[in-house]
């Protein structure tokens, strides 16, 4: 039902939108999507049903509350535990550094975006991550400079660069 949904060109403009200002009144919606403000209310909770919309939520500058240093961290069991790989990931889940937690494909197991106020508070992180998971072990990307961050992925299909809404 999501990919049905995701094949029309009204929810995939409306998802963009959305993408940009998640703010936007359903008012203003409809006015830029050219359409009435009963469909895009309609369309908005069909999408959100569906899955599509997964949430709302305000995207914070992690230097804007005094935490500048990002850092990513591979997590490497040392065991293979499933029970133990579960606790330790909800574990993760309930520290507020930890922003981003991913299972991956390869040596590693976790992919974890962290942030903290210097790189000595990475460091601090990364023995609270050791702490938690007693069995893993994790190697460090700090990083240096965040060109842009995307709020998920694109509703359209790729059709080049420079492909803006219409505001």
């Amino acid at each position: 039902m999501v990919k049905a949904l995701m094949d029309d060109d009204l929810n995939r403009r409306l998802v963009a939108l959305l993408q940009q200002d998640g703010r936007m009144s359903h008012a203003e919606l409809a006015e830029r999507l050219g359409v009435s403000r009963p469909t895009v209310i309609d369309r908005v909770k069909r999408l959100e049903a569906e899955g599509v919309l997964s949430g709302y939520a305000a995207r914070v500058s992690p230097a804007a509350v005094n935490k500048p240093t990002v850092a990513f961290v591979a997590v490497r069991y040392k065991d293979n535990n499933e029970a133990l790989e579960q606790r330790f990931i909800k574990a993760l889940e309930q520290e507020p550094d930890i922003l981003e937690a991913h299972t991956i494909a390869g040596e590693d197991a976790l992919l974890l975006k962290v942030v903290a106020d210097t790189p000595a508070g990475i460091a601090e992180r990364l023995r609270r991550i050791r702490v938690l998971g007693p069995l893993v072990s994790t190697r460090t990307t700090m990083v240096l400079e965040t060109h842009w961050e995307k709020a998920g992925p694109s509703p359209f299909p790729v059709e080049g660069p420079g492909k803006k809404l219409r505001k």
